[in-house]
């Protein structure tokens, strides 16, 4: 496992050339796409030949901002590779999220056409609710009464599907004395930054010869004031990352630790310290 501490300088041809030759075609999921860090990543692996899904809170409303800025995809088309750069939203404290995100849906669908019985069970319940739930009803624009009438494929449009670079980078800060968080401070930092992370790797379908890669922090290496819950957070991205190395290795799966310093961001601009 490598721990970055700093990103390497592309400053010849050949290098660029050979980091192009490797990324495209390849499906890159950047989970955390719309800050600062994952928004370059995922410019960067488009600029590069591959196919980015960018994972994010705010990554629809970040989409008309983002797409503009993405090399469009003109790789090779598979028929578990998504055929252009996908923005799919993502609350990563949100665990069942999560799971369901990167789930393995199959391709099954209903068909266009509803069958009678679909169609008089859709309009049982639209009229009269359901039995078992009384006063539960929908309408044909919810996501159920559209499957039901056959306008929805059973594998939701929002699923990632098979991918070969997993980016996980999605984070919070903290700016407060440890005395001044509050609990749910604490385990907002820990599972964003942390479980998320684990969460992301754990469910995410990796080819043979992927890679993933966890944005840690030099914050995990280096103590600061009013970051304790943060460095923690980070600390445990790097332990969890190389202890991750060895259960990928049998996969050819290859897992890397990033450690950025200060970034210029929204994240870090709210400096709020209660000495």
């Amino acid at each position: 496992m490598n721990i970055r501490m700093n990103a390497p300088q592309l400053g010849n041809s050949s290098a660029v050339d050979m980091m192009a030759a490797k990324l495209a075609g390849k499906h890159a999921v950047v989970v955390g796409a719309t800050g600062v860090i994952g928004s370059h990543i995922a410019r960067t692996f488009a600029a590069h030949g591959a196919v980015v899904s960018l994972l994010g809170r705010t990554a629809l409303q970040a989409r008309p901002h983002l797409e503009p800025q993405l090399d469009p995809y003109r790789g090779p088309s598979a028929p578990d590779t998504p055929a252009s750069h996908r923005f799919i939203p993502l609350d990563v404290t949100d665990t069942p999220s999560i799971k369901e995100v990167f789930a393995d849906r199959g391709s099954k669908v209903f068909p266009a056409t509803p069958s009678p019985f679909a169609a008089a069970v859709f309009v049982w319940l639209f009229v009269f609710g359901s039995p078992a739930a009384p006063g539960l009803t929908f309408g044909a624009g919810s996501g159920l009464g559209r499957r039901c009438l056959g306008f929805l494929p059973l594998q939701d449009v929002d699923a990632v599907g098979p991918l070969d670079l997993l980016v996980n980078c999605a984070g919070i800060s903290q700016t407060t004395l440890l005395k001044r968080t509050p609990d749910e401070g604490l385990a907002s930092i820990v599972d964003t930054n942390l479980l998320a992370t684990m969460l992301a790797c754990k469910h995410a379908r990796i080819r043979q010869h992927g890679c993933i890669i966890n944005v840690a922090s030099l914050m995990a290496t280096k103590a600061g004031l009013g970051v304790t819950a943060y460095a923690a957070s980070k600390a445990g991205v790097v332990g969890f990352t190389r202890a991750l190395c060895r259960e990928m290795a049998a996969r050819s799966i290859r897992v890397n630790a990033l450690l950025p310093g200060w970034v210029q961001s929204p994240m870090w601009n709210r400096k709020t310290f209660l000495v």
